[in-house]
């Protein structure tokens, strides 16, 4: 597979520009042979929307979700973003996964809010999602799930040869993308995806760093914490001996023993 992360400022609250700039982002990457491009948490929106999540969100058959299928139809690109969801009364932090022919893969809800602001805001998820792509098994994930490394394993067991990290991860959190990214992706020998904001929203300073992990805890592509970038990696099928993780095999409990 040949992978994408898109770095990238959201317009806050303006979704037909946000469209338009997915539109520019996978078309530059379909015009590099892209099989998948993965961009930030809450894109659509922008992250720190705050009281405006209700009124932003959409169903997932809404305008937006709609525009962004035709994207990855037009570009035979397949595309992870993140969105305000509408479900009913709930408003939930999600991602959607789209194929190469804008049919809808996944849909994740985000299992971890970050803080009182998010957990205010939004519904929580209750469900882990991993979906078939081409020949590759993706895990979803968004931001602080990142952190939990039960997750990723939980991830890692049903199958995830790659996780998928929409994100907006801010500053003063360097060690996020520069420590817990890599360590998920050593510990489940898998390799991640973590795709974050840039620039400012309102009082709130993103890191960057976006960036894809390989099996052996070392970076495919990384961005810089300042400035717009499109990370392209091709991902291994085969790593050398001994790089990969057997930890979720090997695992023996107290309990178990």
């Amino acid at each position: 597979m040949r992978l994408a992360v898109c770095q990238v400022s959201a317009a806050l609250g303006d979704k037909a520009k946000n469209i338009a700039t997915i539109s520019r982002a996978v078309h530059t990457a379909a015009c590099w042979g892209t099989d998948l491009v993965v961009l930030p948490e809450l894109f659509l929106t922008g992250y720190n929307i705050g009281s405006r999540a209700a009124e932003l969100a959409e169903a997932m058959d809404g305008p937006s979700l709609t525009a962004v299928a035709k994207i990855a139809a037009r570009e035979s690109c397949a595309i992870c973003v993140g969105f305000a969801e509408r479900d009913g009364k709930n408003v939930f932090n999600s991602s959607a996964l789209f194929d190469t022919q804008g049919n809808l893969v996944a849909l994740y809800r985000k299992i971890h809010l970050f803080g009182p602001k998010e957990q205010e805001l939004f519904t929580a998820g209750d469900e882990l999602v991993v979906a078939r792509l081409g020949d590759c098994t993706i895990g979803m994930a968004i931001c602080y799930d990142i952190e939990f490394p039960e997750f990723a394993r939980a991830l890692k067991r049903r199958g995830a040869d790659l996780i998928v990290a929409p994100t907006a991860n801010m500053l003063p959190f360097v060690e996020v993308p520069t420590t817990f990214v890599r360590a998920r992706a050593l510990e489940n020998g898998l390799f991640l995806a973590y795709a974050n904001h840039c620039g400012t929203e309102a009082e709130l300073e993103y890191t960057g760093m976006s960036g894809i992990s390989g099996p052996d805890g070392l970076d495919l592509a990384r961005a810089g914490i300042r400035g717009e970038a499109l990370l392209l990696a091709e991902l291994p099928t085969t790593y050398p001996i001994g790089s990969l993780s057997t930890q979720s095999d090997d695992l023996r409990l107290s309990a178990e023993k």
